[in-house]
């Protein structure tokens, strides 16, 4: 297991012990593979795959979603790229990914994602990733997790 001590933090001694956070999602109850690294002050998020579409079983029922759907949610398309400031724009609702201004900034962020996946030997640089053998999973162009599911 990879990870740090944290005992340094809870005895006061620092601050914080990393500056950097990065996360993956490759399957949730359909597959959906995102890579994403944050910092104090940016977020970026790359998207795999050619789909451009939110997958919709991978977000619970409840009246958010059905807000957003009937708002057209389900139709918006979703960018490759996301990079956003969370100092000054923490409800992300800016993508400053096509934003000349900061393009060093997502090439910085690209190459920090690219070196931690090919340090992690992130299974989603050779291609999509296939489910586990026996995996039960909805299909991505659904609506719900509570749809039917097919098994791997």
């Amino acid at each position: 297991m990879q990870g740090e001590s944290l005992l340094p933090l809870a005895g006061g001694e620092v601050d914080e012990v990393r500056d950097t956070i990065f996360a993956e999602k490759t399957y949730h109850v359909a597959y959906e593979p995102e890579r994403c690294v944050r910092t104090h002050r940016w977020k970026y998020i790359r998207r795999f795959g050619d789909r451009t579409r939110p997958v919709l079983p991978n977000t619970d029922d409840g009246p958010s979603k059905d807000l957003l759907l009937a708002n057209g949610w389900g139709e918006r398309e979703i960018p490759k790229e996301q990079l956003y400031d969370i100092v000054l724009d923490p409800n992300e609702a800016h993508n400053l990914a096509g934003d000349p201004a900061h393009a060093g900034t997502l090439e910085e962020l690209r190459g920090r994602l690219e070196a931690w996946m090919v340090d992690t030997k992130d299974p989603l640089l050779e291609g999509d990733v296939p489910a586990p053998e026996g995996a039960e999973l909805n299909d991505p162009d659904g609506l719900s997790p509570t749809d039917p599911t097919i098994i791997v």
